[in-house]
């Protein structure tokens, strides 16, 4: 019998707590206000999420990119701007954008008085080439209801 839990829940409260929230960058000790990663709470392995809240006016504050990891941003509220490798693109609620690796980005939002709510997903570049995009999904059983 099988008595490992073969799932992890968290619940982080209302999204405009994250807000309040902070992380504090391992290397240069930088504060960014309003983030939370979720791979530590709910140990992911195979990529890092994360929840943000930029208050009106607020940026990252630094640009970067990645050796592996593409980023695919998911705009839950609010507007702002993206801007990759010095392009710059308006986003707004809706907007889904997937970063390469290798492109300088920064987000911002660009409202006076709206927060701007997005997720962040990073994975390694070309990790699901190896798997079919549903084959990997095993039914288990069929249901008529709930």
């Amino acid at each position: 019998m099988n008595t490992q839990k073969n799932y992890e829940f968290v619940d982080f409260g209302k999204i405009e707590d994250i807000k309040s929230k902070q992380y504090i960058l391992p290397d240069s000790k930088k504060v960014i206000n309003g983030k939370i990663f979720l791979n530590d709470s709910i140990n992911l392995s195979g990529s890092e999420i994360s929840f943000n809240v930029f208050i009106p006016g607020e940026f990252l504050p630094f640009d970067h990119k990645h050796s592996k990891n593409e980023e695919t941003y998911i705009v839950l509220g609010g507007i702002g701007e993206m801007e990759i490798d010095g392009e710059k693109i308006e986003i707004k609620e809706g907007s889904v954008i997937n970063v390469e690796p290798n492109a300088s980005r920064n987000i911002c939002n660009t409202s006076s008085d709206t927060e701007l709510v997005f997720i962040v997903i990073q994975s390694i570049k070309d990790s699901m080439n190896s798997v079919k995009r549903t084959s990997d999904g095993i039914g288990v059983c069929e249901r008529t209801k709930w």
